[in-house]
């Protein structure tokens, strides 16, 4: 799972890209696609699954996964995706830290 220094160094760069509208540039392009990649492999290493298309059989996952996830893979509205991305970023982090407590009960 990537460290939050990995998504935090994401965030710096891309809010650079936006402050400067060019989000929708190479670069940008490239950074929304690596936060997105990270994110899946969060998402499923948190559930201890290995990274698949499908989210809809996953115990732990934030509300409405699947169709964020259609919305974020998409390739327009680039700003408004990465506002999508940090969102679930924060949400996938709360969920990992329950059931890190769940299991931690069940032991």
């Amino acid at each position: 799972m990537q460290n939050d220094a990995f998504f935090v160094n994401l965030e710096e760069q891309l809010e650079r890209l936006a402050d400067t509208k060019s989000l929708h540039g190479e670069e940008g392009l490239k950074l929304i696609e690596d936060y997105r990649s990270a994110l899946v492999e969060m998402l499923f290493e948190m559930n201890e699954q290995p990274v698949s298309d499908s989210v809809e059989h996953l115990t732990y996952k934030p509300l409405n996964m699947a169709e964020r996830l259609e919305f974020i893979s998409a390739n327009n509205f680039h700003f408004m995706r990465y506002q999508q991305m940090k969102t679930l970023r924060e949400e996938i982090k709360k969920l990992a830290a329950v059931k890190k407590i769940r299991d931690s009960r069940k032991k």
